[in-house]
């Protein structure tokens, strides 16, 4: 199930780093027409990364259920090879269609055969023990339905191994509910038919589902792809995105290969905020699991209220890195938002140390808030204020 969360969270991330390197409505050199096309893929492509979060959160209760703590943390993009099947590749790419074709490639029903884009393409390897024994062994899956299944098929075992109570252990009210944030199939999840119907939800809406919905995530990307091709025949003039950086970095890497270290000044300052932002939303969800007391819920909605407005300062600021060059020396290649990750994102103690710690993230948020606009800044106000009186 950590596996799958990473997936869940390096797809949404990814997907998010594809949105905002469209270019807007109004921008220079966008027709109205062509803009209408940006924003409909724009939100479309946010909506998807929206129900991505709310499936990392569908396995972080089943986490919590079956007695484990949720994961949120991921390897760095690009993610090396091994570290997933080799059919399952993800780094931050900008909108194109090579990008929609992996997007497609990914998101692919069970038994649908596309090809991914071919700068994604890896040699096929094996991940697997010399023979089954006491640790955990990854196991490959050549859809992200084939991995759902398995997690399915290991969760019948188990309970038909040690019963429904000794599984399912885990406090339901240590789960984040739909009273919490409003995510199809987030709810808690307490036996078997929880945890399948939960299952169904992530792959119904189009993680390798086996019926190709006409809202699933493959379709929305096969609709881009397809009304992106119909506008670049009629005006082969139509640029969609912004040249942003193939998996850009906020630290200048060891190995630089496949990296884009992002130097100048501007957009280093942009970036170093954007990813602060990130980290902080990541603690917010953290910290909505596990928690006790009669005021749990209330906490929960805080939290979670918090993280959304923080999600939606990251959307602006993101957005703006894509329109900044990376480096000073030349502005072929412009930044974009990184994703970089905190080392750890393990539950902060509670009580006073959980609140003065949030309180003084959300606090430096506020006082380096200048490179952004003004609905961001208020939204990051609101989450400081939420948390100041959490």
């Amino acid at each position: 199930m950590a596996e799958a969360a990473e997936v869940e969270h390096t797809l949404m991330c990814s997907y998010l780093y594809a949105a905002f390197s469209l270019r807007r409505r109004g921008e220079p050199g966008v027709s109205e027409e062509h803009g209408e096309a940006l924003e409909r893929w724009r939100a479309a492509i946010i909506d998807v990364a929206v129900e991505e979060m709310g499936h990392l959160v569908i396995v972080a209760n089943l986490t919590v259920a079956v007695g484990g703590r949720p994961h949120f943390g991921r390897p760095a993009f690009p993610v090396s090879p091994g570290y997933f099947p080799s059919g399952v590749s993800v780094r931050l790419t900008g909108f194109s269609p090579e990008t929609l074709d992996h997007f497609i490639f990914l998101e692919r029903p069970q038994g649908v055969e596309d090809e991914d884009g071919a700068s994604f393409a890896q040699e096929d390897y094996v991940r697997e023990q010399a023979t089954p024994g006491l640790m955990p062994s990854a196991q490959d899956y050549a859809t992200i339905g084939h991995l759902y299944d398995a997690i399915r098929v290991n969760l019948e075992a188990l309970e038909q191994e040690i019963g429904q109570d000794a599984l399912f252990l885990g406090d339901p009210g240590s789960q984040v509910g739909p009273e919490v944030i409003d995510l199809e199939g987030v709810q808690p999840i307490t036996s078997l038919a929880d945890a399948n119907l939960a299952i169904d939800v992530v792959v119904e809406q189009g993680e390798g589902s086996s019926v190709d919905r006409d809202d699933s995530h493959y379709h929305s990307f096969v609709s881009i792809r397809d009304e992106y091709s119909r506008l670049t025949q009629a005006d082969p003039a139509f640029v969609a995105a912004w040249p942003v950086a193939d998996s850009p970095v906020l630290r200048q890497p060891a190995e630089p290969e496949g990296r884009v270290f992002i130097s100048h000044p501007d957009a280093a300052r942009l970036l170093d905020f954007a990813c602060a932002t990130y980290g902080l939303l990541l603690r917010c969800l953290v910290q909505s699991f596990g928690r006790e007391g009669r005021e749990r819920e209330a906490e929960q909605k805080a939290l979670m209220s918090a993280a959304i407005d923080l999600m939606h300062a990251l959307g602006d600021a993101s957005t703006r890195l894509a329109r900044l060059p990376a480096a000073a020396a030349s502005a072929d290649v412009h930044a974009g938002m990184s994703f970089t990750m905190l080392r750890g994102v393990e539950p902060l103690l509670g009580g006073a140390i959980e609140r003065a710690l949030l309180n003084e993230r959300s606090s430096a948020l506020v006082g380096a808030n200048a490179l952004i606009g003004d609905h961001a800044k208020a939204a990051i106000a609101r989450a400081a204020a939420t948390l100041s009186c959490f």
